[in-house]
């Protein structure tokens, strides 16, 4: 497997130290070459993320968001599993918390795609 069994958060560009942010976009960049000529759902041959599980959860919907994040996680070779505000139960009972700690014991990588920071700040304080 591909990456490496630390907890880290990526909320911000902020969060990046200098110099990273042009590795991740170059690193993309090579990758996205490298696919040239590909179907678009061909897995990529060093399959860094294969048994990697992504959990990617919407309160807003995004076409564009769970196409990208889906596509990517699958030609990295991991899976995905969407969680859609209609499948959870925040505001009925469960917390930001309580739906974190769930997440983390089933997904290696979640994805949030909200509207206020602070609900993405609350998910990430009890990843």
């Amino acid at each position: 497997m591909g990456l490496p069994q630390q907890h880290r958060h990526f909320l911000d560009l902020a969060d990046l130290a200098d110099g990273q942010l042009r590795q991740l976009l170059d690193a993309a960049a090579a990758r996205k070459a490298a696919r040239a000529g590909l179907p678009k759902g061909a897995v990529d041959e060093d399959a860094p993320l294969d048994g990697y599980l992504l959990a990617m959860v919407f309160e807003k919907p995004s076409t564009r968001t769970r196409l990208s994040f889906d596509m990517g996680m699958r030609q990295l070779g991991g899976q995905t599993v969407i969680l859609n505000q209609s499948d959870m139960q925040l505001g009925r009972g469960e917390s930001i918390a309580d739906t974190a700690r769930v997440i983390s014991r089933f997904a290696d990588i979640a994805m949030l795609r909200t509207g206020p920071h602070e609900t993405l700040s609350e998910l990430a304080a009890h990843a």
